[in-house]
């Protein structure tokens, strides 16, 4: 049994690690890069039009035999951890024959996501991708898989354990995960009940060499915008944050209902929430009474989102999205106080809501994107001091910090751990033993117990 972290050894995001044993290869994840490598971020667009070899010579992709498109496939299958791009963004250059298997979570929200991009940037799965469920095992090949849910600001994502059926020889592979969101007990589940005989813990370390914060869970978070929300005399307060961070949403959601206050969305966050709804969950919808729904005109071209919700499957939601509407001109008229979820791109738009100098921004990011010298960054803040905005970073991370690490890796009791996902690798070695520090492209042999 071989294993080979094609990307994410020493770095955070493109994640690619390719398992072999016996007659069966596959893939856990095929994700996008978050850097270019040279200190700046990977441009999305600078890959488009490119073939397949010259995006490998460009080490853009990896030389995986029987992978892409134009070579007859010889992967078995790729699983992928959760829907955020590093994990699975180079889907679109895999062979279309090879099965991919992922939650179905991540299926609706890799789907909702092409209506909204550009028609480069939309991924095709395929028609038959398998869909994987908490503990539910399944073989493909040599290989026996059993999915673990975990917690993660990524909706439904998951972690596999992957056991060659021959000889026993097992690894785990954490994809990303954390144990401070609203689903925490999932990980408290976890580690009481661990899979038996890892040999190799592949674990993600995003958190290495950084500080938990000053909110190190949901909880927190909730309670601080609970706060926010009574000490403001404003009608209106802006959240930016992903509209894809359903943890993050319903955390707004309570802290908005405890204050009687509204929680206003936009058109693409009603439809994933929407997507994802399940009879038992407690994902807010746009038809509950504190809910309202952002509809503005976009330079001049109405709304841009609704534009693109009429031309989709998800056209049938125009009713309710209509019902449920607010535009900028109507919180000059609102009784309660409303919490604005929004990104970058809808700041032309909110700049026309009425009274919003020296309003409440909370961003509730990862504050090192807006530290980041971008066109992104700058308009946000260019926008925050237009109207003196009052700038307050609420956030939890979506992994998990050190002692979480710890008590994952001592629940599974791995022969070793194998980095991924973390730009300190050489820091696992403070915190664990042992450690076997890959780099991208080397091959671990898990039954002799060295690389080459």
């Amino acid at each position: 049994m071989k294993l080979t972290i094609h990307r994410g050894a020493n770095e955070i995001g493109g994640s690619c690690v390719e398992v072999t044993a016996g007659n069966t290869r596959i893939l856990l994840d095929f994700g996008m890069p978050l850097g270019n490598g040279l200190g700046g971020e990977f441009d999305e667009s600078a890959i488009e039009g490119k073939s397949i070899n010259e995006l490998i010579e460009k080490k853009i992709l990896y030389p995986i035999k029987g992978l892409y498109k134009d070579t007859p496939p010889q992967i078995d299958a790729i699983l992928i951890s959760h829907s955020h791009k590093d994990h699975y963004g180079f889907l679109k250059y895999a062979h279309p024959y090879i099965p991919v298997y992922m939650s179905a979570g991540a299926q609706k929200l890799i789907n909702i996501l092409n209506i909204f991009v550009r028609k480069e940037g939309r991924l095709q799965l395929p028609r038959a991708v398998e869909t994987v469920c908490d503990r539910k095992s399944f073989d493909v090949g040599d290989l026996r898989i059993t999915p673990y849910l975990v917690d993660h600001s990524a909706f439904d994502a998951m972690s596999f354990h992957v056991v060659y059926k021959m000889s026993g020889k097992s690894i785990f592979y954490t994809g990303d995960f954390r144990a401070a969101g609203w689903k925490e007990k999932l990980f408290d589940r976890f580690v009481a009940d661990p899979p038996k005989g890892v040999d190799s813990l592949i674990m993600e370390g995003t958190m290495m060499g950084r500080e938990a914060g000053k909110y190190p869970t949901e909880q927190d978070v909730l309670d601080r915008m609970v706060d926010i929300l009574r000490e403001t005399d404003n009608k209106v307060t802006f959240a930016c944050c992903s509209g894809q961070n359903i943890d993050r949403i319903v955390t707004f959601y309570k802290a908005a209902r405890r204050t009687k206050s509204l929680l206003v969305i936009d058109p693409y966050t009603a439809c994933v929430l929407n997507a994802i709804k399940s009879p038992r969950s407690h994902i807010p919808q746009m038809d509950w009474d504190s809910v309202r729904i952002f509809i503005a005109n976009y330079y001049g071209k109405g709304d841009v989102y609704v534009s693109k919700i009429s031309d989709s499957a998800f056209k049938g939601l125009l009713p309710d999205i209509g019902r449920a509407k607010i535009k900028p001109l109507d919180f000059s008229g609102l009784e309660k106080k409303a919490l604005v979820l929004m990104r970058g791109s809808m700041l032309p738009a909110i700049e026309k809501i009425p009274g919003i100098k020296e309003s409440k921004m909370v961003y509730s990011q990862w504050q090192g994107y807006l530290k980041k010298d971008n066109a992104d960054a700058r308009r946000f803040k260019d926008f925050v001091s237009k109207y003196d905005m009052c700038l307050e970073h609420v956030h939890t991370s979506g992994h998990a910090t050190v002692d979480k690490l710890k008590e994952f890796a001592a629940a599974l009791n791995p022969e070793r751990i194998i980095p991924i996902h973390t730009e300190h690798a050489e820091l696992f070695k403070e915190f664990f033993w042992p450690v076997k520090i890959l780099k991208d492209g080397e091959v671990f042999d898990l039954m002799a117990g060295g690389s080459h």
